[in-house]
C-alpha cells in the first residue's frame, strides 16, 4: 500500500470514557490522506473494545496493543511504526478540530523548514464544558524565547511533525516523563523552525488527576533541568532566568480554570469552579474574589 501523507498518533492508557470522541473528530478529518496508529498501552478499562470497534469500521485505523509500557515508550513505538510524511499527534481525551490536518499539512509543505507545527487551542474540562481559550505564540523567535525560560508553549496533542527530525534528535525520552514533550521541543529547536497556526485546531481537556497535574513538583525540577541542559547544548553564557511558576494545587486549578472561563464569557462554568474552590479552601480570599466576579459577570 502506498504510504499517506499524514500518521495519526495516538497512544492510549484506559480512556475509555473519552476516546470514541477523539476518534471520531479524527475521522471526520476533511484531509482524508492519513493512517491512523493508535497504541493500546495495556489498558485495563473498555478502550481496547472501543478501538478494535472503530478498527472494524474504518480501514485508516491501524491498531496495536500489547502490554503497559508507559506513555513515552509507546509514542516512541509509534515513531518507529509510522508509514507518513508527517506525524500528526492527538491525546485520547483531546478533540481535533476538522480542519486539523489540512491546514497544518498545508503549511509543512510550504515550509519544509518546519520540523514541529502546532496551533492555539480552546480548552474544556473533563465534562466537556468549555473554558475558554488556550493561546500560545506563534512564531519560531517567540517559542524559543518561551522554552528558554522554561515554558512550553506548543501544544503536544496539537503538534503535527516531521518524524525524520525527531529521529534525528532521538525521539521522546522517556525519564523526562512529564517533561517529554517540553525536551522535545528544545531538541527540535536546535535542526530547524517551530510555529504554531493561529487557529485553535484543538480542543485540550483539562482533568485535576492528570499526570501533569499529579507530578507538578517533579516536573518543576525536570523542567530546570531539561533548560540548563540545553543551554549547555548551544553554548549560551551566564544562567537561564527561569520563570517561578509555582506548583498548583487542585484548588490553584479550579481558580485558574474559573478565571479562564470568566474571560471566555462563560459564567456558569466560571461560578462552578469558583464554587469548587471555595469547597476545597473555604478561607482562601482568591477563591470568593472569584466567585463575586463571577457573579458579577466581570
Amino acid at each position: 500500500m502506498p504510504s499517506p501523507a499524514v500518521t495519526v498518533l495516538m497512544p492510549v492508557y484506559n480512556a475509555d470514557r473519552f476516546a470514541a470522541q477523539t476518534l471520531d473528530s479524527i475521522l471526520a478529518q476533511t484531509f482524508g490522506d492519513f493512517e491512523f496508529l493508535i497504541i493500546n498501552d495495556g489498558s485495563t478499562d473498555r478502550s481496547l473494545e472501543i478501538l478494535q470497534g472503530y478498527a472494524r469500521r474504518d480501514h485508516r485505523i491501524r491498531l496495536v496493543s500489547r502490554p503497559n509500557t508507559g506513555y513515552a515508550v509507546a509514542l516512541n513505538e509509534g515513531l518507529g511504526l509510522a508509514r507518513g510524511e508527517f506525524v500528526a499527534r492527538i491525546d485520547a481525551d483531546d478533540l481535533a478540530d476538522p480542519r486539523r490536518l489540512e491546514l497544518q499539512v498545508e503549511r509543512m509543505r510550504r515550509e519544509p523548514e518546519l520540523v514541529a507545527l502546532g496551533s492555539n487551542a480552546l480548552a474544556m474540562d473533563e465534562d466537556g464544558r468549555l473554558l475558554g481559550d488556550y493561546l500560545v505564540p506563534l512564531t519560531h523567535e517567540e517559542i524559543e524565547a518561551n522554552h528558554l525560560r522554561g515554558s512550553s508553549t506548543i501544544h503536544h496533542p496539537a503538534v503535527m511533525l516531521r518524524p525524520e527530525a525527531v529521529k534525528r534528535v532521538g525521539g521522546y525520552r522517556a525519564e523526562l516523563m512529564p517533561c517529554e514533550d517540553f525536551d522535545l521541543w528544545l531538541r527540535l529547536g536546535e535542526v530547524g523552525r517551530l510555529a504554531n497556526l493561529p487557529e485553535k485546531l484543538l480542543t485540550k481537556r483539562l482533568l485535576v488527576g492528570s499526570a501533569v497535574a499529579r507530578n507538578l513538583a517533579k516536573q518543576e525540577k525536570l523542567v530546570k533541568a531539561i533548560v540548563r541542559e540545553a543551554w549547555q547544548r548551544r553554548g549560551l553564557r551566564g544562567d537561564p532566568e527561569l520563570r517561578q511558576n509555582r506548583p498548583l494545587r487542585p484548588v490553584d486549578l479550579y481558580r485558574q480554570w474559573g478565571w479562564m472561563a470568566l474571560r471566555a464569557r462563560h459564567l456558569p462554568t466560571s461560578r462552578r469552579y469558583a464554587a469548587r474552590a471555595i469547597l476545597s479552601r473555604p478561607l482562601d480570599t482568591e477563591s470568593w474574589k472569584l466567585a463575586l466576579c463571577s457573579l458579577r459577570g466581570y
